[in-house]
């Protein structure tokens, strides 16, 4: 069995039997605690695969339970399931790279997909998620909900990415979602199955960024073979120093042989152009596909 541990998820009778349900179909056992305490105290990683946390409850909120069980097993896989998913909420999941965001009210066919990926994730899944199925996970995804012109184009330029091996390049300013829509892509996608490593190109020096990503002799770094056969999702590509920038550039083609990338920028990258802060090939390689968060 595949063990998922259901930390309080909501005082909803008709919440927790849907839960119940898709756990059964998926073929896992569900350990239901009473508050979030018990849930730090219960969960176990040699038993428990997944950790599925309402946002709103008491004592204590699901922010509070997911970071303490973080903090003691950062590798932990948790899922945060929330009515009203508001802007800490979102920050939170996109910052701690949490595996999904639910949102109520929950819908059987959504949670057995979302439930199906986090689990099979770790058994070296490689099927993307298409049609009907990858809707319904659209649909589950607070960044993809809404009725206006730019969800729907978003929606569709990422049902094309997410069957594509090919680098690409999300804008958008910072707290619009891309590091959750990159993970989206991730999962939903051919490299399902692999690692998905996030890297903050503007957390390390020039010299660090070498060891990190791709040196002068086009060694791949350390990254990158973090996330050989996965995702590897760079933020803040448009403050990589123009060296980078050069031998990521040249070094494209090669990675995406084994490894998808996503680029997130918070500017056009057209912008660094201008001033001379970007450079022309990664320009032409890294903005090949682009899509902006609304």
């Amino acid at each position: 069995y595949n063990y998922l541990t259901d930390s309080g998820v909501d005082d909803s009778s008709v919440d927790l039997e849907i839960i119940s349900i898709v756990c059964r179909v998926l073929g896992c056992e569900a350990d239901v605690v009473s508050d979030g305490f018990e849930a730090i105290n219960c969960y176990d990683p040699e038993r428990h695969e997944l950790v599925l946390c309402d946002y709103i409850m008491a004592p204590v909120n699901g922010i509070y339970v997911i970071s303490k069980i973080l903090e003691m097993h950062p590798s932990a896989k948790c899922i945060m399931v929330s009515g009203y998913p508001d802007a800490q909420l979102r920050s939170f999941v996109e910052e701690n790279h949490l595996f999904d965001l639910v949102v109520k009210p929950i819908q059987a066919h959504a949670l057995k997909e979302t439930l199906r990926l986090a689990l099979n994730a770790q058994d070296g899944a490689t099927e993307e998620v298409q049609g009907i199925a990858l809707s319904n996970r659209m649909d589950a995804c607070a960044w993809l909900c809404g009725d206006r012109d730019e969800i729907h184009d978003l929606r569709e330029s990422l049902t094309e990415q997410i069957a594509s091996r090919h680098p690409f390049l999300l804008l958008g300013s910072a707290g619009s979602g891309k590091c959750e829509i990159a993970e989206f892509v991730h999962k939903n996608g051919p490299r399902a199955g692999g690692p998905c490593v996030v890297y903050d190109c503007s957390e390390h020096n020039e010299e660090e960024l070498h060891s990190y990503l791709v040196d002068a002799s086009g060694e791949l770094g350390i990254q990158f073979k973090r996330a050989e056969k996965g995702t590897l999702i760079l933020r803040h590509v448009d403050r990589l120093p123009l060296s980078v920038q050069k031998l990521l550039a040249h070094a494209m083609d090669q990675l995406a042989q084994k490894t998808r990338l996503i680029m997130l920028a918070d500017h056009p990258l057209e912008d660094g152009l201008d001033a001379g802060i970007i450079d022309d090939e990664f320009y032409f390689k890294a903005g090949a596909s682009v899509i902006e968060m609304p």
